[in-house]
């Protein structure tokens, strides 16, 4: 029936049925035959425009927001193929897919939906990725070798695995395999029609071709390549986008590269013919295309950063490599000559770019590569540094299971579950049995292990490397390095929900990799029987406004915030925050990545723990994070020192130091720490709380510099702790983010330098706060609690000259004294019996000692007839000695 819509004195004419149709396989004669004629045989593009007839009766129909509506299409001889028409997503304007012309004219049958308007058939010419010169040009330094198989083993390797079989540690997942090895699958071919994505079926073939790789049973392997055969040349993915498609696409054509080698011997040239034929069509519409150089796209960062490359189209281009090499040589470039140098640099930080959940994430695809290639070749393509990255998800690990905030979580929303565990297996499996590491084996287990994927399991795990589940051993302080710069402290490695062990992270200096990694510079954490400090932006959908104005931005991280209202707002973004540069840009070399300052974030200045390496008095982080910033800042440093006072009562203090200097005095700069529960403000000072299975855990903040006097403050809580320079980003969620607390406090005048001076002070359920005794010098501060006597440097520079500490006779203090320039310092006592020298580190710039009473001298320089290395009156030095 025709149909005519008008807008705006436009007249439009569409196509629409008569009579409502049930919505299925067409069993009827086409509603619109066409006749399409392109220049040249080969594959185009194919893209309708349709709307509803009824848009109220549609709204009416789609009560989840996810309606669709599909047609059916035939391109000549072709087989019958669905392609959706109209969705709430994209609308009416969508694009079919990929369609080959084997004609110059083709006929084009279409089956109409009911309650939808066609208006329009556009065909443009598919243009695929085009690779880089240097791809082209590219001759891969490691080959495949010349004998099947050669994913996950070769034939060194395979006895090793049949071996191990015998342990009782792999008896169940053999068992597992086995069992669906022998399992006969029911899966009807007709190859007139098309099926779509089959996990189970996927997990059946994968298990039978392992099982014949291992017991060389002809017939299970006989049906492992029939049901891929079949399998692969039924399947159709559309013209789905939502979801992550590529992902489910990745995964059919990883099976059929595991069938292709593993089965080669009983595979026939039709088959393997076949096989590539429908590999290579299905790798035409993942994200990264194919060849895998769709401009957007990256294997450094992104979707590219996942299986699509590392694992997917690797495994096929390692598998066909006989009969086609060029996928190898495409593929052999992005992970040998991209990602490996990439990593290499990035790993110097042993902890990944875009956070605890997509980094553990991609991080796992990487490891796919690795693995490929290292049972592959027997030798590692990748940097030894890419086996110390999980130790980054073994000390962001807080003591109820959770993950200290980093970048984008999706796991949130799992993890108000009172018996909610931070897990990633996969990755866990592919990390301890590539380092030999039973630290991570431990974790593997601690986390469930992977008993939906017993062949991987089987492929990589070694029963004689025993697990080890005691974290004790590890130093309690992680300094990440330059890369990305940052700093966790602990008082324990307790894992129990009632531990009262206190975890913080200080992040900052280094460089950004955008995408799902926050403008989080300089931000701090703070957890204690749950969080007291932290982030409250929430990972809803990627790119929204709230997403873009709020969870990625530094508002809703605890850090500092100066406002330029003349800064330009980049990315999409609506709202001035005040804070670091926002970025979706990522590098995608080490020299762009270096010679950039765009990537840059500032640099860490120091960073050391000690005395004891592995259970530390104190842990010292200082950053100069101006380069975070626009050219609104002309310095910004924060200093962060961590005391783990080592007693049940106040178990850590934390005393944080900031230092500013604005490009105009008139830039509102707002010092802000977020918190989970609504603070109490009392005596000029905050308190937090937070509780966990009956036990309450107080911070008590107190500000020192700027006084009460010369200092205003804001709390924004509830619904408004979204609400940013005039805008509300409120987030519709049960999450306790969601409702959190926000704490600014600004400086009374305006001036260009400000001084932040604040202790945190985290005690036991309504323990008092320890006396505090804080004094300002022309070039440190100086704090007496407890047993610590610490001097900090201002955070901007390093203390140079000569100066005297009054060391307080009522106990043994320990005296610590961070920001110290590098070199000898000579370090005295007024009666004569205290005089050694203390070499001071580069990068470190602390010492520290025990001492009762008296004067103590510290001169930058060396004393030659100083008792070097002689310790008395129980005197102990500590002089920038923490290692990791």
């Amino acid at each position: 029936m025709l149909h005519k819509t008008g807008e705006g004195g436009l007249v439009k004419q569409g196509l629409t049925l008569k009579e409502p149709v049930t919505d299925g396989y067409p069993d009827r004669k086409a509603d619109v035959e066409l006749e399409l004629e392109v220049p040249a045989t080969g594959w185009y593009i194919l893209e309708a425009e349709a709307q509803p007839r009824d848009p109220e009766q549609l709204k009416k129909e789609d009560t989840t927001g996810l309606l669709t509506r599909l047609a059916y299409l035939q391109l000549g001889t072709a087989r019958i193929t669905k392609r959706i028409v109209y969705d709430s997503y994209k609308g009416g304007t969508q694009e079919l897919g990929k369609f080959e012309f084997g004609k110059k004219k083709e006929k084009l049958k279409i089956w109409l939906p009911g309650n939808l308007v066609f208006y329009t058939i556009t065909v443009k010419p598919y243009i695929p990725p085009v690779p880089p010169k240097d791809a082209e040009a590219y001759v891969p330094r490691v080959l495949p070798p010349a004998s099947h198989p050669r994913l996950w083993v070769n034939n060194e390797t395979l006895p090793v695995i049949r071996q191990r079989l015998q342990d009782t540690a792999h008896q169940s997942a053999w068992m597992k395999v086995r069992q669906a090895a022998l399992h006969k699958f029911a899966f009807a071919y007709d190859p007139q029609r098309e099926v779509s994505y089959n996990e189970k079926l996927e997990q059946a073939i994968e298990s039978k071709a392992f099982y014949f790789l291992l017991e060389k049973d002809r017939m299970v392997g006989a049906e492992a390549v029939e049901l891929m055969v079949h399998y692969l040349s039924m399947l159709e993915f559309g013209n789905i986008t939502y979801g992550d498609i590529s992902r489910e696409m990745g995964r059919a054509i990883y099976t059929a590269a595991l069938v292709y080698d593993w089965c080669y011997e009983l595979l026939s040239i039709e088959q393997k013919t076949i096989l590539r034929r429908h590999m290579q069509r299905l790798a035409r519409d993942m994200e990264i295309g194919w060849p895998p150089f769709f401009g957007v796209e990256s294997i450094v960062n992104g979707h590219g950063n996942e299986a699509q490359i590392c694992r997917d189209l690797l495994a096929m281009s390692i598998a066909i490599y006989d009969e086609d090499p060029v996928p190898y040589k495409y593929t052999a470039y992005t992970v040998l000559e991209q990602l490996v140098p990439m990593r290499k640099f990035e790993y110097q930080s042993p902890r990944h770019n875009q956070g605890i959940d997509y980094g553990g994430y991609r991080f796992g695809w990487e490891m796919h590569a690795a693995w490929l290639f290292y049972r592959m070749t027997g030798f590692p393509v990748f940097d030894d540094n890419i086996k110390d990255l999980p130790y980054y998800w073994l000390y962001m690990r807080t003591p109820d299971g959770k993950m200290l905030r980093d970048g984008d979580m999706f796991s949130v929303k799992y993890a108000q579950s009172d018996s909610f565990y931070w897990k990633n297996p996969q990755t866990m499996l592919l990390s301890y049995a590539y380092s030999g590491n039973a630290l991570f084996k431990g974790q593997f287990l601690r986390q469930g292990g992977l008993p939906d994927n017993p062949v991987l399991f089987l492929l990589l795990d070694d029963p004689a490397l025993k697990p080890d589940f005691e974290l004790n051993r590890l130093p309690r302080t992680l300094d990440f390095g330059p890369v990305l710069g940052s700093m966790v402290a602990r008082t324990g490695w307790e894992e129990q929900k009632e531990s009262g062990n206190v975890v913080a992270e200080i992040k900052g200096g280094g460089f950004h990799f955008g995408n799902h990694q926050h403008a989080d510079a300089g931000a701090i954490q703070i957890y204690h029987h749950g969080m007291q400090v932290g982030d409250l932006g929430l990972y809803l959908s990627y790119g929204s406004p709230y997403d873009f104005n709020f969870n990625k931005r530094s508002v809703a991280h605890s850090m500092l915030l100066v406002q330029d209202p003349a800064e330009p707002l980049l990315f999409r973004t609506k709202t001035n925050d005040g804070g670091t540069r926002f970025s979706q840009r990522f590098p995608r070399t080490v020299a762009e990545v270096l010679n950039d300052s765009w990537f840059h974030t500032g640099f860490v200045r120091s960073c050391d723990y000690g005395p004891d390496p592995v259970a530390p008095s104190y842990s010292y982080f200082n950053a100069d994070l101006t380069a975070a910033y626009s050219a609104k800042l002309e310095q910004y440093s924060r200093s962060f020192l961590f005391l783990d006072l080592k007693r049940p009562d106040v178990p850590a203090v934390i005393m944080l130091l900031d230092e500013v200097t604005s490009a105009d005095p008139s830039f509102k700069k707002t010092w802000q720490i977020n918190t989970l529960n609504r603070p109490q403000v009392a005596a000029g000072r905050f308190i937090l709380s937070s509780s966990l299975k009956g036990r309450t855990g107080t911070t008590y903040v107190n500000m020192l510099v700027p006084a009460a006097r010369d200092r205003k403050y804001q709390v924004l809580s509830g619904d408004s702790s979204a609400f940013v320079s005039g805008d509300l980003y409120s987030a519709r969620s049960a999450w306790p983010e969601a409702k959190g607390s926000r704490i600014l406090v600004s400086p009374l005048k305006e001036t260009k330098q400000t001084t932040f001076v604040t202790v945190f002070q985290m005690a036991e359920e309504t323990h008092a706060e320890l006396p505090l005794q804080f004094t300002e010098r022309a070039g440190y501060v100086q704090f007496q609690v407890a047993d610590k006597l610490v001097v900090l440097a201002r955070p901007g520079s390093l203390l140079q000259e000569a100066f005297t500490l009054e060391v307080p006779g009522d106990q043994e203090y320990e005296v610590i004294v961070a920001g110290l320039r590098e070199g000898f310092w000579n370090l005295s006592g007024a009666d004569g019996k205290l005089n050694f020298n203390a070499a001071v580190l580069k990068n470190k710039h602390t010492v520290s000692l025990k001492m009762k009473g008296g004067r103590l001298v510290l001169k930058p320089q060396r004393v030659y007839n100083a008792q070097e290395g002689i310790l008395k009156n129980s005197t102990s030095l500590s002089g920038g000695l923490g290692q990791k």
